[in-house]
């Protein structure tokens, strides 16, 4: 028998799966493209939170998850650029089929913000449940409502994380 590791960080159908929940639980203004990537890319990889640059109050908010540093998990990381990198295409190709599909809105998009659309919020609400695994509601609240605030500016998320892909 033949086994395969499976990485949801390059897996289209769950990126966009969490993209679905991270739209779905925004509670700011729409994300940009930059912001929803690198957001989605901590979603999948929290331990390399750890390696990011926090002001004081957001640095103690993800203190109290208690999530394990990478160095700690089972899983052996590569530095956080080579693996932001090669998630790129599977990022872009999840969103581009979230557009395509009509689950985000389009006016928004046209402004470099996403925002899921009325049918993006039904499928989300369907889903219920499934839409955020067991062990993920944590990490996606902090992520929506704490992380979001740091880096704001140009280039300021760049700065904070960085995480930076070629022509972005």
């Amino acid at each position: 028998m033949t086994y395969r590791m499976w990485y949801a960080q390059l897996d289209m159908f769950d990126t966009a799966r969490r993209y679905l929940a991270l739209l779905s639980s925004w509670k700011v203004e729409a994300p940009n493209r930059d912001r929803l990537f690198v957001s989605d890319f901590y979603f999948v990889n929290p331990s390399l939170l750890h390696l990011t640059h926090m002001t004081v109050d957001v640095r103690r908010s993800f203190t109290t998850l208690r999530i394990p540093k990478p160095d700690e998990t089972f899983i052996q990381y590569p530095s956080p650029p080579i693996l932001y990198t090669k998630m790129g295409g599977i990022q872009a190709q999840a969103l581009h089929n979230l557009i395509g599909k009509g689950l985000v809105d389009l006016e928004l998009v046209d402004k470099d913000q996403y925002q899921l659309s009325e049918d993006g919020r039904r499928l989300a609400a369907d889903l219920g449940d499934r839409l955020v695994l067991d062990g993920e509601e944590r990490i996606l609240d902090f992520l929506v409502t704490d992380y979001v605030t740091i880096g704001r500016g140009k280039g300021g998320l760049r700065e904070m994380t960085g995480l930076r892909r070629i022509g972005t």
